[in-house]
């Protein structure tokens, strides 16, 4: 397996995410850059930037499934708007260090982004709170916000199944569910014992895996809520997705995908192989591991599927994106199955 390598950003990766067709996929770092990258030969089609000053980090971008609209959570507490061509559609000034945004899943009605944000304090805004909220795209609109029911900063916030809840991870290693109308609490799952790194879902939404730094990943049934999995590794994880093609109807793959190692701290006092950078693949139900892909020079921070299933995107500290595309070798060899 040879990977491309593409070095589009200077700063550590932030988020890795492929358009719906699977034929974009569009990257966000610490460097403010945005970039758009064609998957078939990983050229850079084009950036996403602000107008007046560029964002000092980009910590989340979301696509429509339409592929019309990108949004981005930049750390200077805009939420920016942009067609898909680049031009800078709308931006509302949100408030605080924003964290995450993604739009929500309901086909051809993709109006509302949900977001999260740390609390900061400045002189124009004075104290923003630590809050979860939900905006609507068009007209600007602030439709939700929940400050006061938080136990402290969310790290990641997404749309549950059929836009009805949000599920937001802590470092607390807890996943807490919201009702995404009325903004009350409905469940708190104690899920890790170090802080949830990542969360993903398959297309429905009714799995879904979260990774910690307690070194596992867990997979969740969304209709009751309740742990089906533990993936037990040897270092601390960063993000996990799911195998899009779990679900095919000839030859599914169950498998998983995860990355992390050791935090960016403590790489420098450790020999390039021990750091565990690697990639993962584990199996979804035998929970064990089927193979190790070699990664980058750094924690690997992001990574995501291809739609089609036959490789995947990483995004490492060391500011590299990484493709794959996976060996004839997966799809024949029984190992993989």
């Amino acid at each position: 397996m040879r990977p491309y390598l593409l070095h589009i950003h200077e700063r550590p990766l932030t988020l890795v995410k492929f358009n719906y067709d699977g034929d974009f996929f569009i990257t966000s770092a610490k460097d403010g850059d945005v970039c758009l990258m064609r998957t078939e030969t990983c050229e850079r089609v084009g950036t996403y930037s602000p107008l007046g000053d560029k964002a000092g980090a980009v910590f989340a971008v979301d696509i429509t499934h339409d592929s019309t609209y990108v949004v981005t959570a930049n750390a200077d507490g805009k939420l920016v708007f942009y067609s898909f061509e680049g031009e800078q559609v709308a931006a509302i000034n949100h408030g605080g260090i924003l964290k995450f945004v993604e739009w929500n899943q309901k086909p051809g009605s993709q109006n509302m982004v949900c977001t999260c944000n740390d609390k900061f304090k400045s002189q124009q805004e004075g104290l923003v709170p630590n809050r979860i909220m939900v905006w609507q795209f068009d007209p600007p609109k602030r439709l939700l916000s929940i400050d006061d029911q938080l136990p402290m900063k969310a790290t990641k916030v997404k749309w549950g199944p059929f836009d009805e809840t949000l599920v937001s991870i802590f470092e607390e290693g807890t996943v807490v569910i919201w009702d995404a109308v009325k903004g009350s609490q409905i469940k708190l799952l104690q899920a890790h014992k170090g802080p949830v790194t990542s969360l993903n879902f398959t297309e429905d939404r009714m799995l879904m895996i979260t990774s910690s730094k307690d070194q596992t990943a867990k997979l969740w049934a969304m209709d009751e809520y309740e742990c089906v999995k533990t993936y037990e590794t040897d270092r601390p994880l960063n993000d996990v997705a799911i195998s899009p093609l779990y679900n095919a109807e000839k030859d599914p793959k169950y498998h998983i995908l995860m990355g992390g190692g050791q935090d960016a701290k403590d790489v420098t006092t450790t020999a390039g192989s021990s750091g565990k950078f690697e990639a993962l693949l584990w199996h979804m139900v035998y929970e064990e591991e089927i193979g190790t892909v070699k990664g980058h020079f750094g924690p690997m921070n992001t990574l995501a599927w291809r739609r089609d299933g036959k490789g995947f995107v990483t995004g490492g500290e060391d500011g590299y994106v990484r493709m794959h595309v996976l060996d004839n070798e997966y799809w024949t060899s029984k190992k993989f199955e």
